[in-house]
């Protein structure tokens, strides 16, 4: 089953302040819906698509800080990630001192 682009949502986890790894957390997939009321032959059509892709793979979600200064912002946010982080911390032979932050971050791209 095909579609047209796909929406991510990932955690950063950086073990310095400019480094990180990614971890997958959910994909989904997506399909444009052209809601043009505009013929495909009118002058500015592929304008008007081209604004509409560019609008829809702009990430919609603000990222959202899930570990800071050693801890976790909310306990729930620990509950849910802490054992996903645990294991992709131990499959990059990191460990939870070096881990400087985490960021959740929703991504956009055409497949």
């Amino acid at each position: 089953m095909g579609c047209d682009y796909y929406i991510v949502k990932v955690l950063h986890i950086f073990y310095n302040d400019d480094e990180y790894f990614e971890v997958e957390l959910e994909r989904k997939r997506c399909y444009y819906h052209y809601e043009c009321h505009e013929d495909e032959d009118q002058e500015d059509y592929e304008e008007q698509l081209i604004e509409y892709e560019k609008y829809t793979l702009t990430p919609k979600m603000k990222p959202i800080i899930i570990y800071t200064s050693n801890t976790f912002n909310k306990l729930n946010f620990e509950i849910k990630y802490k054992t996903i982080i645990e294991d992709e911390i131990n499959k990059k032979s990191k460990k939870w001192c070096e881990i400087t932050k985490i960021i959740k971050v929703e991504k956009r791209y055409n497949r």
